[in-house]
């Protein structure tokens, strides 16, 4: 075996496999909450996420995800010449909320023809079949990832 090569493929590798081009994430706050944050099951939060958050704190300054979208996509092009990008809901539980606003908000982050894919940071109890039936439908044309805060 030769010692040199990776035991393991990176996420980027494998991107650029699936894309034919290097994909960037971009990292979106659509501003939704926590069930340790809102009083349903706590307040104040966890030692996950920190008081904004981690993202951008973008939401609660009045942006909309159409334009975080834009901003990230011009930036991102600019400096790395990025093409093809996924676009990142990170920040506290992003299937946590009502039904319509979440596949407003996913269906916004997936409408420039650049973006191939979305990944939504979550929890495994705030997951309702809705949501798991909205995240399936926009996976039969495009990448769809969840990650699950253990």
């Amino acid at each position: 075996m030769n010692s040199s090569a990776p035991r393991y493929r990176s996420v980027s590798s494998w991107l650029k496999a699936q894309f034919g081009e290097p994909v960037r994430k971009i990292s979106l706050d659509a501003g939704l909450g926590c069930p340790n944050r809102d009083g349903t099951l706590g307040s104040g939060g966890c030692i996950y996420c920190n008081a904004r958050g981690s993202g951008t704190a973008a939401a609660s300054s009045g942006i909309s995800i159409a334009e975080q979208v834009d901003r990230s996509i011009d930036f991102l092009s600019r400096r790395h010449r990025s093409r093809k990008f996924i676009t990142y809901f990170q920040s506290f539980t992003n299937t946590y909320g009502k039904p319509a606003r979440i596949r407003e908000i996913y269906s916004e982050a997936l409408q420039r023809p650049e973006v191939v894919g979305m990944a939504v940071g979550t929890r495994p109890d705030c997951v309702p079949d809705i949501v798991l039936d909205l995240l399936a439908e926009l996976a039969s044309d495009r990448l769809v990832w969840i990650e699950y805060g253990l």
